[in-house]
């Protein structure tokens, strides 16, 4: 009488996880890389602060405008001026079939800005075409009522 050793059961499946963990490192270099465009086009500007309107993460920023606290204009990590800001925008308008509601702007205007400043660069956006735009805030520290 022989003895066989036990052989393994061939009913286990090898899986091959190659492709998923492929996948898993392409999505961790994607969500750093978009982390980093999304710090890129924040400059440090200090916010009013408001509840203001939760709005979907679904919704796109499109341009973001940021005003410092001396009045200078920052776009995509560039100090430009108002005219350029101006040709800017209508240029964007000229792109969306000169329909003006499908340009989104956000404006990000440091709490101390002179309310004057601020009103020039609403009356530029406004000859650019625009007539309204968002202007960003973050909601009060402490969260009381």
């Amino acid at each position: 009488m022989k003895l066989r050793p036990k052989q393994p059961s061939s009913n286990l499946l090898d899986v091959d996880i190659t492709g998923m963990i492929d996948v898993v490192f392409l999505l961790i270099i994607f969500f750093m890389t978009t982390a980093q465009f999304a710090r890129m086009t924040r400059a440090d500007i200090d916010l009013p602060q408001e509840a203001g309107e939760e709005l979907d993460s679904q919704m796109s920023a499109g341009i973001i405008v940021n005003i410092a606290e001396d009045g200078s204009i920052i776009v995509e990590q560039q100090v430009i001026d108002l005219n350029r800001l101006v040709r800017k925008v209508a240029a964007e308008v000229a792109l969306a079939g000169d329909d003006a509601s499908n340009v989104e702007l956000t404006v990000r205007a440091d709490r101390n800005l002179s309310a004057g400043v601020l009103n020039d660069i609403a009356r530029g956006l406004a000859e650019a075409g625009l007539r309204g735009v968002r202007l960003a805030t973050e909601p009060p520290r402490g969260g009381g009522s």
